[in-house]
């Protein structure tokens, strides 16, 4: 017993003692952050450009376009506009440029289907056929159909498919794939059957995406021209009456002016989004 009693008063001195020298700190879960501006230029087909790059053009763009209307019209509210606006027009640039690749993208994506279900039909196999899209086909698509040719040979079919599809990225190319892998796993038998009816499918896809991005951009058109309008003739009237429009250069003025921004640029914020198209979900996902 009191050796029990002995131990016991120990272990409590060690513990003080370890409580008293010892500094403990609370085990804190380490979440991975949301890479949302890594992510908007992957998709958008940047990868090569860094966060910290991408940053960087986007503030030196936004300080000039500042710095240019703060020398035209000298007024603080909409120079800091301005400075908005240019941080966005990069970005702006990007998705413009990845809307264009993609839909020459799916094009080309049209016609190689075409061109593979006649090699098939001429009794090509579809690793033969894909080869031959990669030295013949449409020039778009020519560098990751070679590297699909390359894969095919080294890791097989499954997986070349699998490494094309990420790299590719395209809604419709995830369909064609999904053709490929079916056809390979229960055999080729129907694939020149099913390649036509995916070209169909494909075309008419295009098709109504042309017509609703045409429709789309007469909206964000007038968008733009409303949203413009305004700015337009302050710098009109700025150019022909300089005096006219001192009353925006209190204190008072840049408030009512600041409103005027806000309440312009809402308006078209809220027109881009009632004439934003669903975006395609990706299948084989």
């Amino acid at each position: 017993m009191p050796l029990i009693l002995s131990l016991t008063f120990a272990v409590g001195l060690l513990l003080v003692f370890l409580s008293a020298t010892t500094r403990w700190a609370p085990v804190r879960e380490e979440r991975p952050r949301p890479a949302t501006l890594r992510a908007f230029l992957d998709r958008n087909g940047a990868g090569h450009i860094g966060v910290r790059d991408f940053v960087l053009i986007s503030t030196a763009g936004g300080a000039l376009l500042a710095l240019a209307t703060q020398l035209a019209l000298g007024w603080p509210m909409v120079s800091t506009a301005a400075l908005l606006l240019g941080l966005t027009l990069p970005a702006w640039y990007l998705t413009n440029r990845h809307q264009r690749e993609r839909t020459a993208m799916q094009a080309a994506l049209a016609e190689a289907v075409d061109s593979l279900r006649s090699a098939v039909r001429a009794g090509m196999s579809v690793e033969e056929a894909l080869a031959s899209l990669a030295r013949n086909g449409p020039e778009v698509l020519r560098p990751p159909l070679t590297d699909l040719a390359r894969d095919l040979r080294v890791s097989g079919f499954e997986e070349a498919i699998r490494r094309s599809r990420e790299r590719i990225a395209d809604p419709v190319f995830d369909m064609v794939a999904a053709a490929l892998l079916m056809s390979h796993r229960v055999g080729g038998r129907n694939l020149s059957t099913v390649l036509e009816a995916l070209s169909r499918s494909v075309r008419q896809t295009i098709q109504v995406e042309q017509e609703l991005r045409a429709h789309q951009a007469k909206n964000v058109l007038s968008a733009r021209i409303i949203a413009a309008l305004p700015l337009v003739l302050i710098l009109i009237i700025r150019g022909l009456n300089p005096d006219y429009l001192d009353v925006f250069s209190s204190a008072t003025g840049q408030g009512i002016l600041a409103l005027c921004l806000l309440s312009v640029a809402v308006g078209y914020a809220g027109m881009l989004r009632a004439t934003r198209l669903p975006g395609e979900e990706r299948v084989l996902q």
